[in-house]
């Protein structure tokens, strides 16, 4: 997919562009002035006096969160300086106050500071994210295939269709959306009425207003069904700690045998091939991947991480209930439950090392362990509050198990990360994986992962079970 790698590379870009500047009559003090509303994706600008050249760095944040530091060299005299109102990676601002404080160096070393503070009332348009769930589409069943996207407000997006290496539009789409929803459009929509023919075919996508701002994938479309995988014997589904970069990528990209069942149906994993024997524990459909280690003619034997309480078993289900399936091939995550991080890796690069907070089991919740495993990201959800705290960015892998950024408090005018972060590195949640709302030392964070992860890439979750036996052990002598 092009967009992943065209937002990794503005993400490293410079962010601010000179509207205008006059170095010819320098100021005594360093000044710094917001010109105009402070909006999301709309065209902002600060107006900068300088008594010399020298280097801004300005930091949006209030007193428990920075959202965006932006740094820049000024000339001596007056400039105006221009912006996206966004945080990192294009996240819109939340409606509230923010501390604006730019830090002034000159050439001289002459050192200063300002503050003011400034309200975000409300965003310009934006289509956040336009993630398709895969290269291939059949025209004999096209609602196999679907697009998922999000704008900020009500809009009309366009799809184009265009032969790979030519510029002429062959086919155009609009699609009528509703702002903040969640949008899975099947291929059959895509184009209204019309089908493509088959063919090879890249696709651009964007909201009207914003043509300029616009994600682009391959596609190829087929008049034949894609044909069916038989299950087989996989062989490891998880590396060693110690694997290279490249033989983790490798791993990533091998097909996973699922359970056919629904997302948050459960498996049962039998101790012999009898439906009446011992239940060793319960799997997830379509999005966990099993270890296949023999097949028979009416049973497979598997091995995977159970969901009452994340421990390995080894055992029987039914043969018929198995299926393919491929993972997407842009984006892998590893995560270490020990090491409490997340490696994202695109096209076999590793991009950056994220922290996060796997599950913590409780006193009779053993099922609040995450479980580890080979695992298939399945729909983007809605954000959702729990308790009193609120979780953005949700991305569904296991289940009833999401990834999503650290939970904040809300209110009052504060969005207080203070609750989820001081917990990043450990065991926090109640299995999901929450992921770091700052930027990692690579630029990735949260919110960019919810942007960039198309459906069915893949999650590899290694395991802890020396750690996890010896919390269990204490829970369960509390008895």
């Amino acid at each position: 997919m092009h967009i992943g790698k065209r937002a990794f590379i503005l993400l490293l870009a410079a962010v601010f562009l000179p509207i205008c500047h006059d170095a010819s009559a320098a100021a005594e003090a360093f000044a710094l002035k917001r010109v105009g509303n402070l909006i999301s994706f709309a065209d902002n600008a600060f107006s900068i006096s300088a008594p010399e050249a020298g280097e801004v760095e300005i930091t949006i944040h209030d007193d428990i969160s920075v959202y965006r530091v932006l740094q820049f060299s000024v000339p001596a005299g007056e400039s105006t300086w221009s912006w996206d109102g966004c945080g990192y990676n294009r996240e819109r601002l939340s409606p509230k106050s923010y501390v604006i404080t730019g830090r002034y160096t000159g050439q001289s070393g002459r050192e200063e500071t300002v503050s003011f503070n400034t309200p975000v009332e409300y965003s310009g348009q934006d289509l956040q994210y336009a993630l398709p769930s895969g290269p291939l589409v059949s025209l004999q069943a096209p609602d196999d295939w679907f697009l998922e996207m999000k704008t900020i407000q009500k809009g009309t997006v366009l799809v184009e269709f265009r032969n790979e290496g030519v510029d002429a539009v062959l086919h155009t789409g609009k699609i009528p959306v509703e702002g903040g929803k969640l949008n899975r459009i099947p291929f059959s929509r895509l184009l209204g009425r019309r089908m493509p023919d088959a063919g090879n075919y890249l696709v651009r996508v964007y909201e009207a207003t914003l043509p300029d701002h616009a994600y682009t994938f391959a596609l190829t479309v087929q008049e034949e069904a894609v044909p069916d995988e038989a299950p087989f014997v996989t062989g490891d589904i998880l590396p060693e700690e110690d694997w290279p970069d490249a033989e983790i990528w490798a791993l990533m990209m091998q097909p996973s045998v699922v359970v056919d069942i629904d997302f948050f149906k459960h498996q049962k994993v039998y101790a012999e091939k009898d439906p009446d024997a011992e239940v060793l524990g319960t799997l997830h459909g379509q999005t966990q991947g099993l270890k296949v280690i023999s097949l028979e003619e009416d049973w497979a034997r598997v091995g995977a991480w159970n969901h009452e309480e994340a421990a390995y078993v080894e055992g029987w289900v039914p043969r018929k209930v198995l299926k393919v399936v491929r993972p997407g091939t842009d984006y892998g995550l590893l995560i270490d439950k020990k090491a409490q991080t997340m490696k994202v890796y695109y096209q076999g690069r590793l991009l950056d090392t994220l922290r996060i907070s796997t599950g913590l089991a409780e006193k009779k919740h053993f099922e609040q362990e995450t479980a580890a495993g080979a695992f298939l990201t399945g729909y983007h959800r809605v954000d959702f509050s729990t308790n009193g705290k609120k979780f953005d960015y949700v991305i569904q892998y296991d289940g009833g198990n999401m990834m999503h950024q650290i939970p904040y408090l809300w209110g009052a005018g504060k969005k207080d990360f203070s609750v989820g972060r001081d917990v990043l590195g450990q065991k926090a949640s109640h299995a999901c994986i929450r992921v770091q709302a700052e930027p990692g030392e690579g630029g990735l964070n949260a919110y960019w992962l919810w942007t960039h992860l198309p459906y069915h890439t893949r999650i590899l979750i290694l395991d802890d079970p020396e750690q996890r036996e010896a919390e269990f052990a204490a829970l369960r002598s509390e008895d």
